[in-house]
């Protein structure tokens, strides 16, 4: 793959997976001059997969001990006279000595529509907000989480079936693109302009943790925020019921808008799926995972483990 370069500016690509091996695949067909790649650090768990997938396409790895202030890690990178550098999803924030590395900055590519959604984790955020759309918009890093000059957007719809893991799948297939073509031009016309973000006091996208309050459902909410919440959730983090004291990940259902008369939390129903009563309308459940032992049709689920209409979701 080495020999397809086809630009001369030098390029740094700083990354985590996945979103780092899709642009990682995507730069290297079109034969951008990746001089160097920065994977996360040593002790995250994805730090293997990056440094094989790098190999994989002929790309050095730059590593770093303990920061990304590391002297040995930083004159490195100055010795490779670095034009510019992009950034594929990291989680940290870059110290000016590490951003000072290259002559034209760190292009971050971020998975919503600037200055909404700045933060970790947008996927789900979009879909739990019931926006309509979406998207992708490279940026200028300043030292701040998603606050630098834009420099390209693009939209996206958000269907009513998307998932996190559906619309991760697109956002990062779409930064993927909109990269190469930003460094196309940059090749042919230098330092592509930047946009100031508008100030105020926008939605932001905070990190949603597994097993943790945060992806448990709330019964006494609707029945159609609890169905965009487990879509929201899916597969990557998944919204998390409580049955007879045991965590049930919920990965589907769907919604009915009925009154059962029964308290949200209630199962209403055990015919077909697992129907819950809500504030408002019915949440059926039709793929769950049961710890270890079971990931299936709640139908099996049902029968496995003779669930009982009045029984409570907590």
């Amino acid at each position: 793959m080495a020999e397809n370069k086809k630009f001369k500016k030098r390029i740094l690509l700083v990354g985590m997976p996945d979103m780092a091996l899709v642009c990682m695949t995507k730069l290297a067909l079109e034969g951008v001059n990746i001089v160097a790649c920065v994977p996360p650090n040593k002790d995250h768990n994805t730090y293997r997969l990056f440094c094989d997938y790098a190999d994989n396409l002929d790309l050095p790895v730059i590593n770093y001990e303990n920061s990304l202030k590391d002297d040995d890690f930083l004159e490195k990178l100055k010795a490779l006279d670095l034009d510019l550098a992009v950034v594929c999803s990291y989680g940290k924030l870059f110290p000016k000595e590490f951003l000072n590395v290259t002559k034209d900055g760190f292009v971050n590519v971020h998975p919503s529509l600037l200055p909404k959604y700045r933060g970790a984790n947008p996927y789900p955020h979009v879909i739990i907000n019931n926006e309509k759309e979406t998207g992708v918009t490279l940026h200028y890093m300043d030292g701040h989480f998603d606050t630098g000059d834009i420099i390209a957007q693009q939209k996206v719809e958000i269907f009513k079936n998307d998932t996190m893991g559906t619309l991760f799948n697109r956002l990062n297939f779409l930064g993927a693109d909109m990269l190469a073509e930003m460094l196309k031009d940059y090749e042919k016309n230098g330092r592509p302009k930047g946009t100031k973000q508008p100030e105020g006091d926008f939605v932001k996208a905070p990190a949603i943790n597994q097993a943790t309050p945060d992806t448990f459902i709330n019964w006494k909410q609707p029945a159609e925020d609890i169905e965009r919440f487990t879509r929201a959730l899916n597969p990557f983090i998944n919204a998390v019921a409580f049955y007879r004291g045991n965590a049930l990940k919920i990965h589907m259902g769907y919604v009915e808008n009925y009154d059962s008369g029964f308290a949200p939390g209630t199962i209403v129903s055990t015919d077909f799926d697992l129907a819950v009563a809500t504030k408002k309308g019915t949440f059926h459940i039709t793929i769950l995972q049961a710890g270890s032992y079971f990931v299936g049709a709640a139908s099996d689920f049902i029968r496995l483990s003779h669930c009982k209409i009045g029984e409570l979701m907590e």
